[in-house]
């Protein structure tokens, strides 16, 4: 981070947050990209962001991994290879 920048701070409230272990009603404090605090009435800084994501799910770090490669369907040609198609990741 560069040392004149300003802290960037959002929170994501009232979703539904999904882990890799639990589902709970919660708040989501973020403080320059990464994830401060995770619960219900944080006390966070001023100047946050808040995102209303009421009736939403929130997924952290989630990445949809499903890719498929060299597979015909109704005799098209796929395009993409490995290189191409792993390049995101």
């Amino acid at each position: 981070m560069l040392a004149n920048s300003a802290t960037m701070r959002i929170l994501i409230k009232g979703g539904k947050v999904v882990n890799d272990d639990c589902t709970l009603e919660a708040d989501v404090y973020i403080e320059n990209g990464i994830i401060q605090q995770v619960g219900r009435e944080l006390m966070i800084p001023g100047g946050a962001k808040v995102i209303d994501a009421t009736g939403k799910l929130v997924i952290p770090g989630g990445i949809d991994t499903s890719t498929h490669f060299h597979q015909t369907f109704m005799n098209a040609t796929c395009v993409d290879d490995f290189y191409h198609g792993t390049k995101v990741f």
